[in-house]
């Protein structure tokens, strides 16, 4: 348990990963600041005991009330999604700059700030090659190079600051809306199979990365160290497929989609979507990540912050579908 003094930061804290770490940490001891904007929707945080603070990491001006008088920051606020190539680098790169240089100038004895990156930034994996950290990153889309570019200016603060970098995949679990698609479509017999079925995959189980997180606050790990957060088997594409509808308990017929009728819905999806304003479901760059390999090696965080993940994806999967059902989300 963490002394009840010890107060954590921590900004996107009304989404999906953002939420269910304050859960965590609360239970963990901690006293857990929620960074949220005026407008941000809340309804994730309202059962929890966290101190809300309003402010916006592309708003400088409302950044030095919100790090004030704390001892940890996880920086977990960033964009996923954006119609402009922009606005993921306004977000996740300059967001990045101004919230350090605050705690820079307002709270610089803060005792560890961890930045929440993605395995994107990174870049796909090599057949039987798992990716290091230690590897010339390639991202392959705009996201994954907004996120290295967010993750330089966070590392370019480790002789100030003590940062480290974490790196997970693709987050599921109860109450995920990222990857919600997948599991209705075996809910609703469907066993989708899109591009190549054998290539290599790496998850993380939300509460893995609550936990890797945890173990990156306090683990006496060096300034400037960069980890990945994901479940320590990885899995060919299509035998994730079956586990999930192992776990639904449910039959399902194949629904093959190869690479380029997925490209020509994609296609199709940003140009009608851009037409109308809207952000697209499914973007040609999206296409390149999920038809490329996602394998990693978690040996580092292991030796360094003491995490291993406990969570597999076949009880994962059955504990998300249990939620879906009970929470009326699947009918």
């Amino acid at each position: 348990m963490a002394d009840p003094r010890q107060t954590v930061l921590i900004t996107g804290a009304n989404g999906f990963v953002g939420s269910r770490l304050c859960a965590y940490l609360l239970e963990k001891g901690y006293r857990v600041i929620a960074q949220v904007r005026k407008t941000s929707d809340l309804s994730l945080l309202k059962d929890l005991n966290v101190e809300l603070r309003y402010g916006d990491i592309t708003a400088p001006e409302t950044l030095p009330e919100i790090v004030r008088g704390v001892d940890y920051v996880v920086h977990n606020a960033g964009v996923i999604k954006a119609r402009k190539r922009e606005t993921y680098f306004t977000v996740n790169e300059r967001g990045t700059r101004d919230l350090l240089d605050a705690v820079v100038a307002h709270n610089p004895s803060i005792k560890r700030v961890v930045y929440v990156s993605s395995v994107a930034a990174a870049g796909p994996s090599k057949p039987g090659q798992p990716v290091k950290e230690t590897d010339p990153p390639h991202p392959i889309t705009t996201y994954g190079k907004s996120k290295l570019a967010g993750e330089r200016v966070a590392l370019s603060y480790a002789d100030r600051l003590p940062v480290v970098v974490v790196r997970p995949p693709g987050v599921y679990g109860p109450g995920d809306r990222g990857i919600f698609s997948m599991f209705k479509a075996v809910w609703l017999h469907f066993k989708p199979l899109i591009g190549d079925s054998r290539r290599k995959l790496q998850i993380v189980h939300v509460d893995d990365l609550c936990e890797g997180i945890a173990c990156a606050l306090k683990a006496p790990a060096k300034s400037g160290g960069v980890y990945f957060i994901a479940e320590k088997d990885a899995y060919e594409y299509g035998e994730l497929i079956d586990l999930l509808v192992a776990a639904s308990g449910r039959r399902a017929i194949p629904l093959f989609l190869p690479s380029p009728l997925f490209r020509a819905v994609a296609a199709i999806s940003e140009f009608a979507f851009k037409a109308v304003g809207a952000t697209p479901l499914v973007t040609l760059e999206k296409t390149r990540e999920l038809n490329a390999s996602w394998e990693m090696d978690i040996s580092r965080a292991k030796a360094d912050l003491g995490f291993e993940s406990k969570i597999r994806f076949a009880d994962g999967a059955r504990e998300t579908y249990e939620w879906y059902v009970r929470n009326g989300w699947l009918r």
